[in-house]
């Protein structure tokens, strides 16, 4: 009778296990499906609403319209190719030995690699910046610089980075 119980109660946790794991790996396999989506698909397309809303905001013309857009799509190639060299960079930087006798010089490397790169990707940004104020008006010009303005102004309390009243990256006022 012991031996019974005793066989029960094993199998009942062996049951809660699998149980258990089973909707773990479906909760798992959901959110990875959903994350899946939500990037190959976002929001508003290429750009999304934030360009939609900048191009009305400014009463961008059909031709400064395609322009703008052609840009955007010009430059995400370039940038991409920036941001995943970064990504590289951050993660060699990760797998590093602190306990190796090189450890400093590979440090250094990389620290020299990531320079390069943050100003490759300030110039970049800097280009598109060019391109797109080149194919504006005056008067959108105008509207652009005030609409960057109150940008930098508004933004919610405690949101967006430092200067927008955010906490930054450390969770500091």
């Amino acid at each position: 009778m012991e031996y019974k119980e005793h066989t029960m109660t094993q199998v009942n946790r062996e049951v809660s296990n699998w149980r258990s794991t089973l909707i773990f790996g479906v909760a798992a396999l959901l959110a990875v499906g959903c994350a899946n989506i939500a990037t190959a698909n976002p929001v508003g397309g290429e750009g999304g609403r934030h360009m939609q809303r900048m191009a009305d905001d400014l009463n961008l013309s059909a031709q400064q319209r395609q322009q703008f857009k052609q840009i955007h799509t010009d430059s995400r190639t370039a940038g991409q190719s920036i941001h995943e060299a970064m990504k590289k960079n951050r993660d060699a930087l990760r797998m590093l030995d602190p306990g190796a006798k090189d450890y400093s010089a590979q440090v250094a490397r990389l620290a020299d690699e990531k320079a390069e790169l943050v100003k490759q990707m300030v110039i970049h940004h800097s280009e598109v910046r060019a391109q797109i104020y080149a194919i504006l008006t005056p008067a959108q010009r105008t509207k652009a610089a005030e609409m960057k303005k109150n940008f930098r102004k508004g933004g919610k309390p405690g949101r967006g980075g430092m200067d927008r009243g955010g906490r930054g990256h450390c969770g500091r006022q």
